[in-house]
């Protein structure tokens, strides 16, 4: 057997240095173009674009792949995202469609954004984009805090024709809406008076309201149907000493005619006109808002009617499973906002939705 002699090892030496090659880096696989589309899409709706926006930097490759998803899904959360949005569909409004396409979109304005002098001028860009993204805007969340302006703004938003939204979510105080006006001035004289009156937003299936404590009224004259007849699921949030509204709302469920049945029952001026639900609701989820403890000053009165309240709501959900129409869900009572903020519950919501979630549609409590 050889042996390694001092003469072998010198040779060794001499021979240079041992090179070894460098690791291989895996490299992805030469997929088409639109497959990997696909695949890049489904990130848009896990974090409201944020990986988009980093796929746009990879590669030539992938940036012309993910800038027709870049502005799919959403999350504006201050003044200054509302503006840069804004400003980049103003850049881009003629370019072709499918570049500035938004499918899902969730707008929530900070107390500190909506108590400055550039409040209006964050109101107007936030329906510039809404009017930009009509065409394809499936689900929309939009959070708005000023109890001042939020009627207008929001009754502002029921006005704005949004024709495949499907989904909608407003928390503030909201106005009812109302179905689209139109004169004969506007209409052919050929068209059918039926066709007088349109909706909005006439694919709407799932509308969550939250923000009014008592919405009475919003079950009369049908204005939810003539708004959405498309309506199947109903959710209204942050009831508080809502005794009218749980009236009305037993009213619709029953099917009953105020005033015109049992004068024994709860018939009374405040339930007047009748109240009717939409003619496809198929759910109806009922969720009480934050009530103080009653030890607080102030706070024992207003618990004693909203104990009231929450008893009728409980007999609402009983009745609902005896007749087993329409379905109708009792929540729990939303958290406390200065611990769970509203936005953070809504906006875990609507990613839920978008990944295939139940999100505040769940039917447990």
């Amino acid at each position: 057997m050889p042996t390694c002699s001092p003469s072998n090892l010198n040779l060794v030496s001499h021979a240079g240095p041992i090179t070894t090659e460098p690791p291989k880096i895996p490299t992805l696989p030469l997929l088409p173009p639109e497959i990997l589309a696909q695949i890049f899409a489904l990130t848009t709706t896990l974090d409201s674009g944020v990986s988009i926006r980093s796929l746009l930097l990879v590669s030539q490759l992938f940036h012309d792949i993910c800038v027709p998803l870049k502005f799919r899904c959403l999350s504006l959360t201050t003044a200054s995202s509302i503006e840069r949005l804004h400003q980049e569909l103003e850049h881009l409004e003629n370019s072709p469609a499918h570049l500035r396409k938004i499918l899902h979109l969730y707008i929530s304005l900070t107390q500190s954004d909506i108590q400055t002098h550039t409040e209006c001028d964050t109101i107007s860009q936030i329906f510039c984009i809404l009017h930009s993204a009509s065409e394809t805007l499936q689900t929309l969340t939009i959070i708005y805090h000023n109890t001042l302006f939020s009627t207008s703004v929001l009754g502002r938003l029921f006005r704005n024709s949004l024709p495949v939204l499907t989904e909608l979510t407003i928390h503030g105080l909201y106005p009812f809406p109302g179905r689209m006006p139109l004169t004969n001035s506007k209409l052919p004289t050929s068209m059918p008076s039926l066709e007088m009156d349109k909706s909005f937003m006439p694919m709407l299936e799932r509308l969550h309201l939250s923000g009014n404590r008592n919405p009475y009224g919003l079950l009369q004259l049908s204005s939810l149907d003539e708004s959405f007849p498309s309506l199947s699921h109903l959710r209204i949030s942050g009831l508080l000493m809502a005794g009218s509204f749980v009236r009305e709302m037993k009213a619709a469920l029953e099917e009953y005619t105020v005033c015109g049945g049992n004068p024994e029952s709860y018939c009374d001026s405040l339930t007047y006109p009748p109240a009717k639900l939409p003619s496809k609701l198929q759910s109806v989820v009922l969720q009480p808002g934050y009530m103080p403890p009653p030890n607080r000053p102030g706070v024992a009165y207003a618990a004693k009617k909203d104990t009231w309240m929450m008893a009728q709501l409980k007999d609402i959900e009983v009745d609902a499973k005896r007749r087993q129409n329409v379905r109708v869900t009792l929540k729990n009572r939303m958290q406390d906002p200065d611990k769970v903020s509203v936005s953070s519950v809504l906006l875990s919501d609507w990613r839920g939705r978008m990944n295939g979630d139940e999100g505040c549609w769940r039917s447990v409590v």
